[in-house]
């Protein structure tokens, strides 16, 4: 475990070094209301902090501590309230790598067990209730799954990652349907990690390795995407999650350029919010997104283990200083910092 945590840690370190900072840019106004968290396996403190989720009261945070391989709940505040979770690879209530959660209209806690191949469900105290999944690309079954979302009905939208699909569910876990190949044509997945589900019903994927977030319908339809590599506006580098508030904006973890960027729900860039580093407004890493009724903002850091809320009717803190740089052409996937995120990923999920 130390070793692979050393992995990473050399491997962000070796992404950083070759990934310029992204300014601010955009119209958008948004500012720190809170942050909290540590590097550590105590209360409160995170090894690798990933999926995020806000339940319907918007009053308690649900955050997937990966490398503790455990779930923390806190409230909106960020004061700890309870923990559940330990290592392990069979019994329920185990994890081995856990990175996605989400919560259904229900009140039920669903967490994507990655290295586990499966998906868990508990109430919201943290009681296990079942799960289903295993490694394998038959109906039903994973391979690196990572992230989850709940649409309206109740049904489940998981990422199957090395699978290069999208997985439906009744909330039971009885297979629906999926969609996805690997590609980078309209339904296509690169690394396909985030997934959330809009007001209206619309499925938003976060396609890492594409660079571009897609849009189906609840049968997987395509509709549309954007994006493409890039530090510009609606540019990506590494998009990691997605988030969809209810007024139907898109949220989107922009890993390798340290911000998050807002879009309306036909791809119109918004905002943009974030620089590289540790103070109020920036990220080190931003991995997990999330949106409450109110319009809050929340956002998980993997380097930095820590999360940060953000509100946009907050006058915002002071900016960093930004750096301007001369656009150039994309990094390939073989490019340097290409081979650090691809090696990054691969290490994060246990692969060889």
């Amino acid at each position: 475990m130390k070793k692979m945590r050393r992995l990473r840690l050399l491997l962000i370190l070796l992404l950083l070094a070759v990934v310029p900072l992204s300014p601010v840019s955009g119209s958008g106004t948004w500012g720190v209301v809170a942050a909290w968290g540590a590097e550590g396996d105590g209360a409160g403190e995170f090894s690798g902090p990933y999926g995020i989720a806000v339940d319907e009261s918007g009053e308690m945070i649900y955050i997937v501590d990966e490398s503790n391989h455990r779930v923390q709940v806190f409230d909106a505040h960020g004061t700890y309230r309870a923990m559940w979770g330990e290592p392990g690879y069979d019994a329920g209530g185990e994890f081995n790598h856990p990175t996605g959660i989400a919560i259904a209209p229900s009140g039920t806690v669903y967490v994507v067990d990655n290295y586990n191949h499966r998906v868990q469900a508990f109430d919201r105290n943290g009681g296990f209730q079942h799960f289903w999944g295993s490694y394998g690309t038959g109906e039903g079954e994973f391979n690196l799954p990572t992230d989850i979302a709940i649409d309206a009905a109740g049904d489940v939208y998981v990422t199957d990652l090395n699978n290069c699909r999208v997985q439906k569910f009744k909330p039971d876990g009885t297979f629906i349907n999926a969609w996805g190949s690997e590609g980078s044509g309209p339904g296509e997945f690169l690394n396909a990690e985030g997934i959330a589900a809009g007001p209206d019903g619309s499925i938003y994927v976060a396609d890492t390795r594409n660079n571009r977030t897609q849009k189906f319908d609840t049968s997987g339809t395509f509709l549309l995407e954007w994006g493409r590599s890039g530090d510009g506006e609606g540019e990506f580098y590494y998009p990691i999650d997605i988030a969809a508030d209810a007024d139907g904006n898109v949220y989107v973890t922009d890993w390798g350029n340290n911000r998050v960027q807002v879009f309306d729900a036909s791809g119109m860039f918004l905002s943009a919010w974030g620089t590289h580093g540790t103070g109020p407004g920036q990220f080190n890493g931003p991995t997990g997104i999330a949106a409450d009724a109110a319009g809050n903002v929340y956002v998980t850091e993997w380097a930095a283990n820590r999360t940060q809320k953000f509100s946009p009717s907050m006058t915002p803190a002071p900016t960093p200083t930004t750096v301007t740089r001369t656009p150039t052409a994309p990094l390939a996937c073989a490019g340097l910092a290409g081979l650090a995120i691809a090696m990054l990923l691969r290490a994060r999920k246990g692969l060889e």
